[in-house]
This record gives C-alpha cells, sequence and structure tokens, in this order.
C-alpha cells in the first residue's frame, strides 16, 4: 500500500483516520481489563494467583527454581524462572507454563492490562491474558533489541534487523525486515497506534489484525 509522501513525512497525520476502528476493536473485549483482576505473589515452593472468580490457584515451583521477576496487571500475571516463565489469566482461571533455555538472559519485561512480553538476549515471548497462551519469537544470531515501545493494546521491538510486533488481539509476533541502510527517524505512540518512520517509510502498528500498514 502507497500513499502520499505527506504521510511518511508526518506519520501523525495517519492516527485520526486510523484510530477510530482500533478502540472499536479493542473496546469490546478488553473494556473490562482496565481493572487489575490478578493478584500474584510468591510463597515457599509455589506461585500464587488470586482472583475474583478463581479463587486461590497455585504452582508448584522446583527447588532449585530461582524467581527472576514476577508482576500482574488486568486480566494477566507472570512468574519468570530461572527455567520457565509462567502466566496466569483471569479468563481461563488457570496457570499455563512455558520452558525456556536454561541459559537465557532475562533482559526485560512488560505487563500490561490484556498481555504481557519478556524479552531475554535470545527470544522474545508474550503471554496473552485472553486465552491464556504462551508465544514465542527467536532473534537471528546477530539480531538485538534497540528499543520497545509499548501500550495497553501492543508492543513493537525495535532490533537493527527488523521491526517486531505483538498485539493482544493479534494470533502470534508479526514482523516486518529492514533494509540494509534502512535506519529510523522517529517513533509515535498515540491513541493505541505505534508509529515508526524510517528514511524510506512508515509503518503502523496496530490498526489492523494482521498488525502491520505500511506507506511509502
Amino acid at each position: 500500500m502507497t500513499a502520499h509522501h505527506s504521510w511518511r513525512r508526518n506519520p501523525l497525520l495517519l492516527l485520526p483516520f486510523l484510530a477510530a476502528p482500533v478502540w472499536l476493536s479493542l473496546a469490546a473485549p478488553y473494556g473490562t481489563a482496565a481493572a487489575d483482576e490478578v493478584s500474584l505473589w510468591v510463597e515457599p515452593g509455589m506461585a500464587v494467583a488470586d482472583s475474583p472468580l478463581s479463587g486461590r490457584r497455585e504452582i508448584p515451583l522446583d527447588v532449585q527454581e530461582i524467581i527472576l521477576g514476577k508482576g500482574a496487571s488486568g486480566i494477566n500475571g507472570i512468574v519468570v524462572t530461572s527455567r520457565r516463565l509462567l502466566g496466569f489469566s483471569s479468563r481461563t482461571l488457570s496457570w499455563t507454563e512455558f520452558e525456556r533455555e536454561l541459559h537465557e538472559k532475562l533482559l526485560d519485561k512488560r505487563i500490561l492490562p490484556a498481555f504481557s512480553v519478556v524479552r531475554t538476549d535470545r527470544r522474545l515471548y508474550s503471554f496473552r491474558g485472553a486465552d491464556g497462551t504462551w508465544l514465542e519469537e527467536p532473534l537471528n544470531v546477530r539480531e538485538t533489541v534497540q528499543r520497545t515501545l509499548a501500550n495497553d493494546y501492543g508492543a513493537v521491538f525495535i532490533t537493527n534487523e527488523r521491526l517486531i510486533g505483538f498485539a493482544s488481539l493479534l494470533g502470534d509476533f508479526s514482523s516486518k525486515t529492514l533494509g540494509v541502510h534502512e535506519r529510523v527517524t522517529r517513533t509515535d505512540n498515540v491513541n493505541g497506534l505505534i508509529s515508526i518512520t524510517t528514511n524510506a517509510r512508515t509503518f503502523i502498528f496496530g490498526s489492523r489484525l494482521s498488525g502491520w500498514d505500511e506507506f511509502e
């Protein structure tokens, strides 16, 4: 899809037109997710989550399993351990676990009302609060994340090779490859839309269920 060059010079001009369908599509499934529904904490030998509908739900921890990070927001909460990713959803009323590589280094985690993302030196992980599903996106050998943009509806990871997006309504991660000489010149995070402008194109993430819109 190609638009007039004025869109690339000022991607904010696109936002009033694209934001409306975003709010309409997201308001219904996650309109009640603003209030925190999950409380999460760690006790000896277990992680514990509590929600109004599920009550107390526990998941056992191994003797040598180390807690690296945890938190809860909206409809989901996560615990990152030395060998697993644990996620609790107030929609499924249960814990979901995902094995990760032992030698991965935890670098960042973001816990938003409808989903959570975890970044290591080797992979990106996401936990979708609506159905309690963990997803992963491997990073290439020389790929490094340079910046993360996130809002209540999605997250975009800017690497030295790609733009990688994840949205709570999207089935999986979705990426756009950057050209060899393409560099990011501007980013905006407004009204549930994340826009990335490079010296060649403008990308909008979050405006459609397919993930990305691209304008030259």
